[in-house]
């Protein structure tokens, strides 16, 4: 590392830039030669000098062969470290990741799925939208909590933190159930413990959705995509448990014990392969690799000449943090809107106002149905998306903006008392596009945002997308509330 150092009047000054430097002279002047420094450091004036036309061919050719010098290396350390990405054999991580990504949102598809348990055991024709409206308002909350305290709090202890909210909640329920079971408890405990359970559920979900989408932003896209696969996934299995055990459990309180019963399970599961993984030199070789990014990034962004501070001020850390926010921003900001956008819509028409749908089905069969045709359409949506057409984002933007057309649609199902559109095809089929639109232009935009963004800004652009479609979901969610309030639905 070259040293200049600087004679003045005062006590001599360091600073270690890439910089030539020529010993001091009588005229205690200095030179500059790669970089043009500020005019002042600290309040130390710099003095401009010329050199010898000799010295003048010495720094430039010293200056090529550092610079051919640089190349070589440069290369060398690319195919060094193509050498040594691991492979992954069998596919073991990606489906690690999607398992991991289903973990964190079978909480939620149980509450949503034990729906009518809830409303037969608290008498209730509203528990839907309870349940849906509070784990969103608690999932964005927790995600934009989340995306504040990034720097602060580790990676893995907030996905920690998020299975211990998990276990809370479901295995608080799986107690209710069982005290309701044999008459413990009342209706109206049974009420607010549920909510209570829901709110850690939301809190948990927002926590490990950001993080997962962080953490598997340092990876290669194809992981993010993996996350995204284990989302949609999670609903369409959960989906497939509904159906069959309806058609073979008529009892609701068996139905919820199982749901409980599979997503305790699978958080237990999900809890291993995290440990495991979180240790894998897989997962290392990738952490260690953005690390040492975010490190270089900081040394040649932070570095001052004269002080090096051992700690940044609070506010200091603040604006350093904003700052990163605001580049990421700039780099995915259609990317975000597509986002927030594509799940207003899909929260607003789902569960929203598809469940107040008029049909002639019996047992519920047709909000069965609907649920079931959305999550199977939504994971083929994802699938779609490891085609290798890649949507552009103002196209991403446009057709976002076409979905609203399925509002005005969905809504002729519903209104006035005898719907302008009877029967139950229109709606299975609105719900299958909005559950294929979801899924892929729902994945495409989250994926696509770590490869727009530099290494050391994955994690922060994960988060900032979570962010967005978590509020996506929240809007759509009280949309659809005031939606149903206003045609009449009672409780909502």
């Amino acid at each position: 590392m070259n040293m200049i150092r600087y004679t003045s009047d005062i006590d001599d000054v360091i600073f270690f830039p890439n910089l030539v430097c020529v010993p001091s002279s009588p005229s205690k002047q200095i030179v500059q030669i790669n970089h043009v420094l500020p005019d002042v450091i600290g309040d130390i004036p710099l003095q401009e000098a010329s050199l010898p036309e000799e010295l003048k061919k010495d720094v430039a050719q010293q200056d090529n062969l550092n610079t051919i010098e640089g190349s070589k290396m440069d290369v060398v350390s690319d195919n060094d470290k193509k050498a040594d990405q691991p492979k992954d054999k069998y596919n073991f991580f990606f489906i690690s990741f999607m398992v991991l990504g289903a973990g964190f949102h079978l909480p939620y598809n149980s509450f949503v799925a034990a729906v009518d348990y809830f409303e037969e055991a608290y008498k209730r024709k509203d528990m839907g939208f309870v349940v849906s409206s509070t784990n969103s308002y608690m999932v964005c909350a927790s995600v934009i909590l989340n995306v504040v305290l990034v720097n602060k709090i580790k990676m893995h202890a907030r996905i920690s933190f998020g299975y211990v909210a998990f276990m809370i909640s479901l295995g608080g329920m799986a107690v209710l159930v069982a005290l309701t079971k044999f008459k413990v408890v009342g209706h109206d405990f049974g009420l607010y413990f549920t909510i209570v359970a829901t709110i850690f559920t939301g809190i948990g979900c927002g926590v490990q959705e950001a993080s997962y989408y962080g953490y598997s932003g340092m990876l290669p896209s194809r992981y993010t995509r993996a996350v995204m696969l284990g989302e949609a996934f999670s609903g369409l299995l959960v989906s497939i448990n509904r159906v069959i055990t309806k058609l073979t459990i008529e009892n609701n309180l068996t139905n919820t014990i199982i749901f409980f019963a599979l997503s305790i399970i699978g958080e237990i599961a999900c809890i291993f392969l995290h440990r495991y993984i979180k240790q894998s030199s897989f997962v290392r070789f990738y952490e260690a690799q953005e690390q040492a990014v975010n490190l270089q990034s900081m040394t040649a962004t932070s570095f001052s000449p004269l002080i090096v501070k051992d700690q940044q001020s609070a506010w200091s850390s603040f604006k350093e943090g904003m700052r990163l926010r605001w580049t990421v921003t700039r780099k995915i900001w259609k990317l975000m809107i597509g986002i927030l956008n594509v799940y207003l819509v899909t929260n607003l028409l789902y569960p929203g106002v598809a469940s107040i749908i008029k049909t002639s089905w019996p047992n519920g069969w047709l909000s069965v149905t609907l649920v079931f045709a959305f999550n199977a359409w939504d994971f083929g949506g994802t699938i779609a998306t490891g085609l290798s057409y890649k949507m552009p984002d103002n196209i991403l933007l446009l057709t976002g903006g076409l979905r609203w057309l399925m509002v005005p649609l969905l809504l002729m199902c519903v209104l006035p008392a005898d719907p302008i559109i009877p029967g139950e095809g229109v709606p299975i089929i609105v719900m299958s596009i909005l559950g294929f639109t979801t899924g892929y232009m729902g994945s495409t935009p989250m994926c696509a945002a770590s490869s727009q963004v530099a290494l050391e800004e994955r994690e922060m652009a994960g988060n900032l997308m979570t962010m967005c479609m978590l509020l996506g979901l929240t809007l759509g969610s009280t949309s659809a509330m005031v939606l149903n309030t206003i045609l009449g639905i009672d409780n909502v």
